[in-house]
């Protein structure tokens, strides 16, 4: 079990990839820009090319140590799905993951990660009671997901994979119930949780929900989930933050990239995606990768004075960073691409 910034370096295996191959996604919650999204007037809503699939697929996954078929939207709003794990299956890729919100993780669905699965499921969950989950996830049934996961449980029998981990967005409305999610975890079959600092994103409305993570009641609360994670025979992390000094690499440049439905490029989570470094319709990955506008990043970081959503990086400066900015929509001062 590892959480998607922790992967060893295997051989010519040096990248981390996140991936939408859709742009749809069947909740709206709090946090996410995708809230935004229906107020944009240019949006289309689509599925991935296969072409472009098919390229990440012939030069990226030989070099990728990991792989996770989601980023932002739900994988499973894609109909050629199982298609693209499949392939990402036979890729020989070390790890290979998604993410999931878990409401259409139907029979078809578990079927098809149990044919082809991947090493890890993460499913947001995001509170242990309806009332919470719901509020936080756009009104998603939480007893929908955990009975999903039951039935995958229950069909995945002796087998090692898929694991199943909870992904939880820490904010302030759920901290209460951290440990309460980790009995939850137990309770359908999860072997994990790992825990994700709530980012504030511009237009969202969220720096209220934002946790001070370095406060004695959020040390607190993860020290009680930990406690109770390790009782039951479960992992437990909390992704850190503001662990790097300015002028120091960022591992992001080094090894990571974040690839959009229309196979456009970004080095990291927190980008203003309306400037991909890349566009794999007209380039190559390795073009991409060491081409001019990734170079001019690299070097903007190393002089220690990095510019756009880079000087407010949350995990250089904290929560204190205040929001993110993603992309201009009509209307709202943040959003995402269509």
């Amino acid at each position: 079990m590892r959480f998607p910034w922790i992967a060893p370096v295997t051989g010519r295996r040096f990248l981390t990839v996140r991936m939408d191959t859709t742009n749809r996604c069947n909740l709206r919650c709090s946090m996410c820009p995708m809230r935004l999204s229906d107020s944009d007037p240019g949006r289309t809503w689509h599925d991935m090319d296969q072409e472009v699939f098919d390229r990440i697929a012939r030069e990226i996954f030989p070099v990728a140590r990991s792989v996770t078929l989601s980023c932002g939207a739900e994988p499973l709003c894609n109909p050629s799905f199982g298609r693209h794990l499949e392939a990402l299956y036979r890729s020989d890729v070390p790890v290979r993951e998604m993410v999931t919100n878990g409401t259409l993780l139907g029979k078809e669905q578990a079927a098809t990660l149990l044919a082809y699965p991947p090493t890890t499921v993460f499913v947001s969950v995001d509170g242990a009671r309806e009332r919470t989950h719901a509020a936080i996830r756009g009104g998603c049934s939480l007893g929908t997901v955990t009975a999903n996961l039951r039935r995958l449980v229950e069909l995945r029998g002796r087998r090692k994979y898929p694991r199943i981990c909870f992904s939880t967005t820490i904010q302030e409305a759920n901290l209460p119930e951290l440990g309460d999610i980790v009995d939850l975890a137990a309770e359908v079959g999860a072997s994990a949780v790992c825990g994700v600092p709530l980012v504030a994103y511009e237009g969202l409305d969220r720096c209220d929900a934002v946790p001070d993570m370095g406060s004695s009641e959020v040390r607190a609360a993860v020290e009680r989930a930990s406690a109770r994670a390790a009782s039951l025979g479960l992992e437990f992390s909390v992704a850190g933050r503001g662990l790097r000094s300015p002028g120091e690499s960022c591992p992001y440049l080094e090894g990571w990239v974040f690839i959009d439905p229309d196979g456009l490029v970004d080095p990291c989570p927190y980008w203003n995606i309306a400037e991909p470094l890349g566009d794999l319709r007209t380039s190559g990955f390795d073009s991409v990768w060491h081409g001019g506008a990734y170079e001019r990043l690299r070097r903007s970081i190393l002089s220690g004075h990095p510019g756009g959503n880079c000087a407010r990086c949350p995990e250089l400066t904290g929560a204190e960073a205040g929001e993110l900015h993603k992309l201009d929509i009509p209307g709202h001062p943040g959003g995402e691409r269509g």
